[in-house]
């Protein structure tokens, strides 16, 4: 009955399906909810979600994946806020841009091929990273420091009156009164690293199979959906029995 009930709530809560969304939540474990722009209003966010500019994403206790179109892959971790800020993608260009409130989370951003300009920044309560291609942790404490720990690319950090480069393996702390670089990964930033091993090549091959496919995210709002509808179908004919 329980599982009914909760199916129901989703569907009534479903966000509206968009043509060409650019992103989407692909994955959930645990509690997370969104509330999109101008809603003022949390739902619960379900596998399939489409994402458009301003809306924000919330964890409990368990995890959610976002993933794009031209390939970046955002996996937040308990606890976690993201405000999607800017989402544009064209042939000419590439402009991204998150607030990342507090948590933890893992950022692979996309590379991207030929002349497109591309600008992608992550910005936090004390620094601003913006980055080319890069995988990287950002960790939000309580109090809004920050911590990044780069494990492929280059990015660059700015905080209130300094900007620092980090090269892969290093890691930065953004402080009210200043930056601070280390040249190799704390004990915390490895086990970040280590988790980021284990989903490298899972993105990697979603990579491959969006490039293959332009309405792979297209297709998986939909089928997301279409699962859904069909149990809420099948719920409301037992009910008629």
């Amino acid at each position: 009955m329980k599982k009914i009930l909760l199916a129901s709530l989703l569907l009534c809560c479903a966000l509206p399906l968009l043509a060409g969304e650019t992103g989407c939540v692909y994955g959930v474990k645990g509690p997370a909810e969104i509330m999109r722009a101008g809603s003022g209003e949390w739902r619960p966010a379900l596998k399939g979600s489409p994402l458009a500019e301003g809306d924000r994403i919330k964890t409990g206790s368990g995890s959610c994946e976002i993933l794009f179109k031209d390939g970046t892959f955002i996996k937040m971790e308990k606890e976690s806020e993201t405000a999607i800020e800017t989402l544009r993608a064209t042939k000419e260009e590439r402009f991204f841009s998150f607030s990342f409130l507090r948590g933890k989370a893992l950022w692979m951003a996309a590379r991207i091929k030929g002349k497109t300009a591309s600008r992608f920044s992550v910005r936090t309560p004390s620094a601003v990273c913006a980055v080319r291609g890069t995988d990287f942790s950002v960790i939000v404490s309580s109090d809004g420091e920050s911590t990044v720990g780069l494990f492929e690319g280059k990015v660059a950090v700015s905080g209130r009156s300094a900007e620092e480069e980090l090269l892969s393996g290093q890691e930065l702390s953004s402080y009210p009164g200043g930056l601070k670089v280390r040249e190799r990964l704390s004990r915390l930033m490895k086990a970040e690293e280590r988790r980021y091993a284990k989903v490298k090549g899972r993105v990697e091959s979603l990579r491959k199979r969006l490039a293959e496919r332009e309405a792979f995210i297209d297709d998986y709002i939909n089928r997301q959906r279409k699962t859904i509808e069909d149990f809420d179908a099948r719920r409301k004919a037992r009910l008629n029995k």
